[in-house]
């Protein structure tokens, strides 16, 4: 999630153009934070309605569908500024030490945090009706390091009276950023010279024709080796933002098409399923994903064509937001019902404390932003750095294609 330059046919002023791709992170980490302190612990979402405020908002569109606009956007944004980190990068290990880099520091204070508040404050046994709310240390140690901590448990043999959960719901996706990082540095880098587009083609057939396999035989199972792997629910996202990165250059090259061509049948084959069966509240179903398809690809066509109709994304305080979008992904939900429960007892009206406590998220996620967040993606690559490009030397085999001898 990182601000990267962008060259299309507004050159005129790149600055712009960066300020509107972290507008749009701003605006998706905002969807995700608004669905969360309106809608995720309301009806029909949860039962009975966590909010003081009430569930009014809770099925609100815009609102009730925040989430999956968000994380998608940011997978679609993800996927165009990976390519430009891969075609920096010098090999495999600079590439892990630039990504560690952007997500450690950030993912450590955080998640440290939301722990603190969970644990430290009581807050764990205000909401009786929540199944469990601490967090258990096996949670913790498997967030940090983006791992789902079912897997960790499962693999320590260590068990616990519920399924374990990460620290915060959103971490989750950082695990599918995390496996989509790896599959596409090894594309990448095991891809002979000028290859790796048809490489990434024939990966992306292969995520469509598993999603609908699966789809066709009875749904999803990502928990299988191929599923971990090729994510064949999400990968789509990943690639129509690489696709949108190397077409600046590339224009309508066969292995681009190919590849949007098959995101574009993994992004629909869900409700193309639906529609040829039966299934209660299809029409809705359909509607909500054709909407919400529209509503992400329109800014960041938008945005890629230059117009004038996003600049409104570079609005200052939005491109603020967007540059701390990544810690107040992380650090918002469970502080945040927290926040609510606090504010509620010191007798602020709950439509008041609802906003105030957004408020807190955003303030407090600025100043990750700046005191953690950039200084701690700095020392980290002054320290490991060296030894990166040392070992590389030492092993050529390490370097990406483009750089190798």
């Amino acid at each position: 999630m990182t601000a990267t330059p962008v060259t299309t046919a507004a050159k005129a002023s790149p600055d712009a153009r960066m300020d509107v791709l972290d507008g749009m992170r701003g605006f998706a980490a905002l969807a995700v934070v608004f669905f969360h302190f309106f809608s995720r612990w309301a009806e029909p979402h949860f039962t009975p309605t966590l909010y003081q405020h009430g569930a009014a908002l809770a099925e609100f569109f815009p609102i009730q569908v925040g989430g999956a606009f968000g994380v998608r956007l940011f997978f679609l944004i993800s996927g165009f500024v990976i390519m430009m980190t891969l075609e920096r990068s010098t090999g495999l290990i600079d590439f892990a030490v630039r990504r560690s880099a952007r997500l450690w520091p950030t993912m450590l204070v955080c998640a440290t945090l939301s722990t603190l508040i969970i644990n430290g404050s009581g807050i764990a046994h205000i909401y009786e009706n929540v199944a469990r709310y601490e967090v258990t240390a096996v949670e913790y140690w498997s967030s940090i390091f983006f791992i789902p901590p079912d897997l960790t448990a499962g693999v320590l043999g260590i068990e616990q009276a519920d399924r374990p959960r990460w620290v915060e719901g959103v971490y989750w996706t950082l695990w599918a950023e995390v496996r989509f990082y790896a599959l596409i540095a090894l594309a990448y880098w095991l891809s002979p010279r000028g290859a790796f587009l048809w490489v990434w083609a024939g990966l992306q057939v292969a995520s469509t024709v598993l999603d609908i396999a699966m789809q066709a035989t009875g749904g999803f199972n990502g928990g299988t080796a191929a599923g971990m792997v090729l994510q064949p629910d999400i990968l789509g996202w990943f690639t129509l933002g690489l696709v949108a990165w190397k077409a600046r250059t590339l224009g309508a090259h066969p292995a681009l098409l190919l590849a949007s061509g098959a995101a574009i049948i993994a992004l629909l084959v869900g409700p193309i399923v639906s529609i040829s069966g039966v299934a209660v509240g299809l029409t809705d179903r359909v509607l909500r994903e054709g909407v919400l398809m529209v509503a992400i690809a329109t800014p960041f066509v938008l945005f890629l064509r230059g117009s004038r109709l996003v600049a409104p994304l570079a609005w200052n305080p939005m491109v603020t937001i967007g540059l701390a979008s990544y810690p107040l992904y992380l650090f918002h939900e469970r502080p945040g019902m927290a926040y609510l429960h606090w504010l509620n007892s010191a007798g602020v009206p709950p439509w008041v404390a609802v906003f105030i406590a957004i408020g807190i998220a955003i303030a407090t996620a600025i100043l990750i932003h700046k005191l953690v967040e950039m200084p701690g993606k700095r020392v980290m690559l002054k320290g490991l750095m060296p030894g990166a490009a040392g070992l590389q030397s030492r092993i050529p085999a390490l370097r990406m294609a483009a750089n190798k001898p």
